[in-house]
């Protein structure tokens, strides 16, 4: 009897640790893929298997497609709220100066932060299903709750920001970061010098745009959005130092065709 109740222990303990490693993982994906919706795997999933299962479509554009996880979810919901602060404090601040027209984009911006979703978007090398099949580096590991969203290609480039009013620009195969901007008027508190750059793929940089720090020509993606910032002596004392790379890194955090910022 002892035997037995031994054997019958072993055997649940053998059970139970193959139930464990059989567990459930939970992923979705989105946009122009032939399978979206919830997809379920055992085990440990990587982005391939995620890409296989949804068989990304030919025209869907690789370059703008986003990784979301809701692991990364509280930091990009505290970024939000740091920037829904900072803007508040700049629209009480413009409104004592005097100086409505900080006071007007600033009301227009908080607005637009406050509709976006926190995404979770992580930037990666790349989500083009060939080479996550082939490179061990990308094919990165996938926690339960995972997107993935695959947009189709847009055709426009937007300029958000300190300018007297957004602007959602055709694409031109070789137009530079500077061609866009004149075509959408920066506001007289715009910072004169810089721009930031939020690529399609979610990655963030400043392109130097005035007389003394001038880039060489940028040409820019499809879905690229160039944001202003604010001059510094707009916002002086009233935000936070790292106001505007804080606003450029959550608007990278919107997938394409997403709630708060479409193509």
């Amino acid at each position: 009897m002892r035997l037995a109740a031994v054997a019958v222990v072993a055997l649940g303990l053998v059970v139970a640790s193959a139930t464990h490693a059989q567990e459930l993982v939970h992923l979705s994906a989105s946009g122009a893929v032939a399978h979206p919706g919830e997809m379920t795997f055992t085990g440990a999933p990587r982005l391939a298997d995620m890409v296989k299962a949804a068989q990304v479509d030919r025209d869907a554009y690789i370059l703008g497609a986003a990784w979301l996880r809701p692991s990364l979810q509280p930091g990009q919901a505290r970024l939000k709220t740091g920037l829904l602060f900072d803007l508040g404090i700049i629209e009480r601040t413009s409104d004592s100066n005097g100086r409505e027209p900080v006071m007007a984009i600033a009301q227009h911006m908080r607005a637009w932060i406050d509709s976006m979703p926190v995404t979770g978007r992580q930037v990666v090398h790349t989500l083009e299903p060939h080479e996550l099949q082939v490179s061990a580096a990308d094919n990165l590991p996938v926690q339960a709750g995972d997107q993935l969203v695959y947009p189709t290609r847009p055709d426009t480039v937007r300029v958000v920001g300190a300018v007297e009013h957004d602007c959602s620009l055709p694409h031109a195969g070789l137009k530079d970061v500077r061609g866009y901007l004149a075509q959408c008027p920066s506001s007289r508190f715009a910072d004169p010098d810089v721009v930031y750059v939020v690529e399609p793929d979610g990655t963030v940089f400043e392109h130097g745009i005035g007389l003394w720090n001038r880039g060489p020509p940028l040409p820019v993606a499809p879905g690229a959005i160039l944001y202003v910032p604010f001059g510094h002596k707009a916002i002086t004392a009233a935000a936070d130092p790292g106001f505007n790379r804080g606003m450029a890194d959550f608007i990278a955090t919107q997938p394409i065709g997403g709630s708060g910022v479409g193509p």
